[in-house]
C-alpha cells in the first residue's frame, strides 16, 4: 500500500474517532439517531412526493429535480456500494460505537449524505433564503452517519459530494428543458 493510501486511510480513522468516540455523550447519543432518519429513503422520498402531489409552482418543480437528483445519484451509490465492498466502520473497529441500527451492505459511499444533500442542494437552487438551513441539516445527518459508527468521514465526503453534483447536473438540465 502507498504511503499517500495509508495516509488517507489513517487520516479517515482518527476523523471516525473523533466524531464516534470523543464527542460520545447522552444528548448526542438520544439526538443522533433520530437526525440520521433525515437522510433516510422514507423521509427523503416521502417528502418529495407530497411536495410533488401538493406542492404548487416552484415547489413542485424543485420536488421533482429533488427526487430525479435522489434516483440517479443513488442508482450510482449503489453500483459503487457493489464495486469497492468496504465493510462499515463498526464491522473492523470493535471499538466503535454503535446503535441498534446496525446495516450489513457496504459503507461506501454513504447513501444518507447523498440523499439528504441531492435534496438540500435541489431546494436550495429554489429557496437561496433557506440555503443555510438545508445544508446545516445535510452537515447534520452526514456527521450523524459517523457518530452511530455506520460510515467513515470519506464515505460520507464522497456522497455529499455525490448529491451535490448530482443536483447541479439535474439543476441545470432542468433549466434547459423549457430551452428544448
Amino acid at each position: 500500500m502507498s504511503g499517500v493510501k495509508k495516509l488517507i486511510i489513517a487520516e479517515d480513522r482518527n476523523v471516525f474517532y473523533l466524531l464516534n468516540e470523543r464527542i460520545k455523550c447522552k444528548a448526542l447519543d438520544k439526538i443522533m439517531p433520530k437526525i440520521t432518519h433525515i437522510g433516510g429513503p422514507y423521509f427523503t422520498i416521502l417528502s418529495c412526493l407530497l411536495l410533488i402531489l401538493f406542492g404548487k409552482n416552484s415547489v413542485k418543480i424543485s420536488a421533482v429535480q429533488a427526487l430525479t437528483t435522489l434516483t440517479s445519484s443513488h442508482l450510482v451509490v449503489q453500483i459503487l456500494k457493489r464495486l469497492c465492498t468496504r465493510p462499515r466502520p463498526y464491522m473492523v473497529l470493535p471499538e466503535a460505537n454503535t446503535f441498534k441500527y446496525l446495516l450489513r451492505d457496504y459503507s461506501f459511499p454513504s447513501g444518507h449524505a447523498t440523499a439528504i444533500f441531492s435534496l438540500a442542494v435541489s431546494f436550495s437552487f429554489f429557496f437561496p433564503d433557506l440555503t443555510i438551513v438545508f445544508v446545516s441539516l445535510a452537515v447534520l445527518v452526514s456527521l450523524s452517519r459517523i457518530y452511530m459508527g455506520l460510515h467513515y468521514p470519506s464515505d460520507v465526503i464522497i456522497g455529499s459530494t455525490m448529491g451535490i453534483l448530482f443536483s447541479y447536473i439535474t439543476h441545470i438540465y432542468g433549466l434547459m428543458l423549457p430551452i428544448l
